[in-house]
């Protein structure tokens, strides 16, 4: 009889710890933030221990062995209950990119809490143990534990203070007092988890993080502004200057249009004018990236528009040197000339011409991302490439707001002839891909070479022909004779075009 209720204490409990694992299954399945492996276990063998006594008659509330296993089952209960209710509700599952619903400093608090009372009701309910005797030494070990834990709970303290003010969120971005410059990854008992750009996980005690003095950039959904300041000329007009700096910094990676830039004129010093600028961006995770950025920019502007960044003047005594200045120039117009002399619609043209129009073009520089020029617009210039590579993008007239890369030019190759010669709008847009420098030949260069000798726009008008019928679609069955038919009528129509456009006679 005694053989046989001990198994069937054993069936129930295996019954109970078979539909318990079940159970879990189905919930590490629905639920893969349900995260309790071992005490989950635990509690399905407690549970499975209080169903064999049961079944062996026992009476759990008044044996030794019942009271303690009840104990255990009811605290392993509550643990397991609440982290089905913060598993279903408090880390907000509907919600993933919200975040948790109640932050996890505050969802421990609340289990310590949890595991307390249930703890103080199992020991005066369960175990028949009296209040007072609980409730003295309850304070008896607090006092105990508070001695030995003192900087550990005045970071928990401090921990829950910085949650419920709320100066930071995960994501967010903080400089520290000190200069440390780290996104927030999560907040614990103990300490905040921070992640620097390098890739190195800090863990700050949250009592250190309470009394710093922390700047918080935010995750990068808000904007804000970073200042930069820079001295320039006292001959060139306010006015130009910060129009000037404003497209600079518009054209910067990363810089908002909404907040406008700020530019003000700030002092008045020895060897320049300082000027203050306010930019806005949303890049929280790469300030140091977008301040070089922005920097990079005004410094390219600045130099296409011939204004230099001013430095302090001191006396230096020279020796008799050769004159450099003199040699770099000599140098620079021999490379000019013989990327000129590379250039299609000059191949007629005499050497001494192409020196020429190579030494009246102007060398300009453009960052990486920069616009040199853009579809549409009206042009009067051609650019050669002296270094770096430019993108050459057209509008896809089947998706609006969508571009075609036509091209990749690089040293030596040149666009714009057409604008250059007859005006035409710009056919394509040009980005610089690397930063790079170009060559630039205006119309009133060109204008003064057509002026000297008016039958050089018979060259150009020809060479523009020829490129004309280099670029168009060869169809397999054209004849010699129609291509010399097209390239005359192409000739004589852009020679019209030429003289009209230089007002030649």
């Amino acid at each position: 009889m005694m053989s046989g209720q001990w198994l069937t204490a054993v069936a129930v409990g295996a019954g109970v710890i078979l539909v318990l694992e079940v159970l879990y299954l189905l919930l590490r399945k629905r639920l893969p933030q349900f995260h309790l492996n071992l005490l989950y276990h635990l509690w399905a063998l407690s549970l499975a221990t209080l169903a064999a006594l049961q079944s062996l008659g026992i009476d759990l509330l008044a044996s030794a062995v019942g009271g303690v296993a009840s104990t255990v089952a009811l605290l392993l209960t509550a643990l397991v209950l609440y982290a089905l209710v913060d598993s279903l509700i408090l880390q907000r599952p509907w919600g993933k990119d919200q975040g948790p619903l109640v932050p996890k400093l505050a969802r421990d608090v609340l289990r310590l809490g949890l595991l307390i009372a249930v703890g103080l009701f199992a020991a005066t309910e369960i175990l028949n143990q009296p209040v007072g005797a609980v409730l003295v030494s309850s304070t008896v070990l607090s006092a105990v534990i508070g001695l030995a834990l003192q900087d550990t709970l005045k970071n928990v303290f401090s921990g829950m203070a910085l949650d419920l003010e709320k100066p930071f969120r995960p994501g967010d971005w903080l400089v520290i007092e000190g200069g440390v410059r780290a996104q927030v990854v999560d907040m614990s008992w103990r300490s905040t988890h921070l992640r620097t750009k390098e890739g190195l996980d800090v863990y700050e005690p949250n009592a250190n993080l309470s009394v710093s003095r922390l700047i918080n950039y935010g995750s990068g959904e808000r904007p804000f502004a970073v200042e930069i300041r820079i001295g320039l000329p006292y001959g060139v007009p306010p006015a130009e200057i910060k129009e000037v700096l404003r497209k600079a910094a518009h054209s910067a990676p990363g810089a908002l249009e909404r907040p406008a830039v700020r530019i003000h004129l700030e002092s008045f010093d020895d060897h320049a004018i300082t000027y203050f600028m306010r930019v806005w961006t949303r890049r929280a995770a790469n300030v140091s990236r977008f301040r070089d950025g922005v920097n990079s920019r005004i410094w390219y502007q600045l130099k296409r528009h011939g204004i230099e960044i001013p430095f302090p003047i001191r006396t230096i005594h020279m020796h008799e040197a050769p004159d450099m200045e003199q040699h770099r120039q000599g140098k620079a117009l021999r490379k000019a000339s013989e990327l000129f002399s590379r250039v299609d619609i000059f191949h007629e043209l005499d050497d001494q011409i192409v020196r020429q129009l190579a030494a009246s073009s102007q060398r300009k520089l453009f960052d990486a991302g920069e616009i040199l020029v853009s579809e549409g617009d009206e042009g009067d210039s051609l650019f050669v490439v002296e270094k770096g590579a430019v993108r050459v993008t057209k509008s896809d007239p089947e998706q609006e707001g969508k571009h075609v890369d036509l091209a990749i030019l690089e040293e030596g190759a040149f666009f714009g002839e057409m604008s250059l010669l007859t005006g035409e709008p710009r056919s394509a847009t040009v980005i610089a891909r690397d930063p790079c420098g170009v060559l630039v030949l205006s119309k009133p260069a060109l204008a003064a070479t057509l002026e000297g000798d008016p039958r050089i726009a018979e060259s150009l008008s020809r060479a523009l022909a020829a490129r004309r019928l280099d670029t168009l679609e060869t169809l397999e069955d054209r004849r010699s004779r129609d291509a010399a038919e097209v390239s005359l009528e192409d000739e004589q129509t852009f020679l019209r075009r030429i003289r009209t456009f230089f007002s030649l006679s």
